[in-house]
């Protein structure tokens, strides 16, 4: 009969030897399942067990934070790809630009080259539109002015030969011109053998014909002209057409006219000495 250690009570041994005896059978339990490679190898691969879905865990969690980080270094890099690409552009763009200015201005230069009037010898002086008074104000001013001839009131028309408008002030290097578009003064104008007065209309790009004297209809995309009988342009001038069929009102007539220059588009124009004898006359001495 086993017999408990001096000073040991009897009902204090019993839950102790128990709980000896269930850890032996879970040691033993352990080895079995190990195939005999102990408690140490039992425990290592318990905590392997344990450990992987950790791990595997982590791996999914920090795999796709690595590829984010090197995804932002990727995207910063086309940034800067793609900055350069919009210099290069920008660059590009500009020398299109410039092209198509020169070519254009070569177009009008062929123009001026080609230009014939029906009004006889006049003296012809080609400037250049310079730019505009103010941002409001349809007059522009070109680089010839006084001391190249040029006098306030001399007409002014395009590379084409189509009427432009008129010099209104002159210094002694540029001059300031007045479009139709823009003219308080009427134009005498002829539409076929009708006469009548062409005046610019507030608000609009378009003119406006009056013909007091009205002998019939006007058909749209009828060519008008400045008149023999006007005093501050020669005649024979082309203007525009006319925007649209219109029938007299008893003896008068009024129709929109639509004029062959856009102020916009203009960049060399030519001033005519006009009339003919209408020029500075020579310094005295030197």
């Amino acid at each position: 009969m086993i017999r408990p250690p001096d000073g040991v009570r009897p009902e204090r041994l019993a839950p102790t030897l128990i709980t000896l005896i269930v850890l032996s059978l879970l040691l033993m339990t352990l080895d079995i399942r190990s195939s005999g490679g102990g408690l140490v190898g039992t425990v290592r691969g318990g905590v392997q067990e344990l450990i992987g879905p950790v791990q595997r865990v982590l791996d999914a969690v920090v795999t796709p934070v690595a590829d984010f980080v090197e995804g932002l270094a990727g995207v910063a890099g086309l940034r800067d790809e793609n900055a350069r690409l919009v210099q290069q552009l920008a660059v590009a763009e500009a020398q299109v630009a410039s092209i198509e200015e020169l070519q254009a201005r070569l177009k009008v230069l062929e123009e001026l080259h080609q230009l014939q009037l029906n009004t006889g010898e006049l003296l012809r002086t080609p400037a250049n539109v310079i730019g505009r008074v103010d941002a409001f104000d349809p007059t522009f001013r070109i680089s010839k002015g006084g001391d190249q001839g040029v006098l306030v009131g001399h007409p002014v028309i395009d590379t084409r030969g189509y009427l432009v408008g008129r010099v209104s002030a002159v210094s002694a290097n540029y001059a300031i011109v007045v479009p139709l578009s823009a003219s308080d003064q009427a134009v005498t104008v002829s539409v076929g053998d009708q006469v009548g007065t062409l005046e610019h209309q507030l608000a609009s790009s378009r003119l406006l014909l009056q013909v007091f004297e009205a002998t019939g209809p006007m058909k749209a995309g009828t060519e008008v002209v400045t008149s023999a009988q006007a005093v501050n342009f020669p005649p024979g001038v082309p203007v525009g057409r006319i925007a649209e069929d219109a029938r007299p009102d008893g003896n008068a007539l009024v129709v929109p006219v639509d004029p062959y220059v856009s102020v916009d588009s203009l960049r060399i124009v030519v001033v005519l000495t006009w009339p003919a004898g209408d020029v500075l006359p020579a310094p005295e001495g030197p």
